[in-house]
């Protein structure tokens, strides 16, 4: 019996070992699995094909047709930049609001500045 005792703390120690490592270097409780509406599509774009169509989508707003935005994409990754500036929050959400409308999934890093006496 004596011989056995050490093989429980051993084999308990292993599994905490194991148990930590799957995260493979992610945070605990951390990941999370994207919703279908911002799930990435499986097709991927062109960069120039996705920067036209949220371009196309800001055009269709007045307040964003006069507003200095640019619009960076990668086509590869489903995701567009937005950056530059704008007079309200109003107007910056509503330009985020059609970018995310131009293709399923694509995801938004906004980089929008908002300055109401530009």
């Amino acid at each position: 019996m004596k011989k056995v005792r050490w093989l429980i703390p051993l084999l308990f120690g292993l599994n905490i070992v194991f148990v930590g490592c799957d995260e493979r270097g992610g945070q605990p409780g951390t990941r999370t699995t994207p919703s279908p509406s911002t799930a990435p599509s499986t097709s991927t774009l062109r960069d120039a094909d996705l920067q036209k169509a949220v371009r196309a989508k800001l055009e269709t707003d007045a307040q964003l047709k006069e507003a200095d935005i640019s619009v960076i994409a990668i086509g590869e990754r489903n995701e567009i930049t937005l950056s530059g500036t704008v007079r309200s929050h109003a107007v910056r959400e509503k330009a985020i609001e059609l970018a995310k409308s131009a293709t399923p999934g694509v995801l938004v890093n906004n980089q929008i500045d908002v300055k109401p006496g530009s």
